[in-house]
């Protein structure tokens, strides 16, 4: 698997220890590509709190995807509390990051990662930005690469919304009920809070996103004024 692309994780914890998480994902589509463990836990079953809007099948697909996917990490850092400061390597082909951060910020870069590149027919969409990984994208940063990816959706005619960001939009309703309901699978699957916590934090930005749109792109327009002046000697 040399050759296929590749994000590490490395976690620095508290009492000294470190764990490595490696994903592997298929090229062009950037499926995740990891096996699944042999044997999965109970929450990881799909019927087992399945998301309201999920379109699959337990007779197709026994397990949810994405949940499938988190068993190792969960399994792995069970033992930390959402506050606690951890450093996290994350290594990519491009470039390597370095962040000290709560344990819940470092688990939330991981899940999301997950859930875009697992499978679920709902975060699927998401997968393009998967494959610019940013770890710890902040709000802003999130709001651009979100615009930005659904509008280059619609040049590559992958989305049918002919103007505004009512897909967009929809899309984000669609995905609180996933992060929502995986939220109520992972309080079955861990009796600590930082799991829970780092899809909260996901769900937050489904939440926010809709509602800043309009605000946070008006605020990005003065970054564009250079393209007003000069835009039509270009055509």
């Amino acid at each position: 698997m040399s050759n296929t692309p590749h994000i590490r994780y490395r976690f620095d914890l508290p009492d000294g220890s470190h764990e490595i998480f490696d994903f592997w994902f298929r090229e062009p589509d950037f499926r995740l590509v990891n096996p699944p463990p042999a044997e999965t836990p109970f929450w990881a079953e799909l019927t087992f709190n399945q998301c309201a809007n999920c379109p699959l099948n337990a007779a197709e697909q026994a397990r949810c995807p994405p949940a499938a996917q988190m068993v190792g990490a969960l399994d792995k850092l069970n033992t930390l509390a959402s506050f606690d400061t951890v450093g996290v390597t994350v290594v990519q082909a491009e470039r390597t990051v370095y962040a000290e951060v709560s344990a819940q910020d470092a688990l939330s870069s991981v899940l999301g990662l997950i859930m875009a590149t697992a499978g679920c027919p709902w975060t699927d969409l998401l997968r393009p930005m998967a494959r610019f990984h940013l770890p710890f994208a902040n709000e802003a940063e999130t709001i651009y690469r979100t615009v930005t990816m659904f509008l280059l959706a619609r040049e590559l005619g992958c989305s049918n919304d002919a103007g505004g960001f009512d897909t967009l939009e929809a899309l984000y309703g669609n995905l609180h009920i996933v992060n929502r309901d995986m939220s109520r699978r992972l309080g079955a699957a861990t009796r600590t809070d930082p799991a829970r916590n780092a899809i909260a934090m996901l769900d937050a930005y489904t939440l926010l996103l809709p509602a800043a749109i309009a605000g946070s792109l008006e605020e990005l327009k003065p970054l564009f004024a250079a393209w007003a002046a000069v835009g039509q000697q270009l055509i």
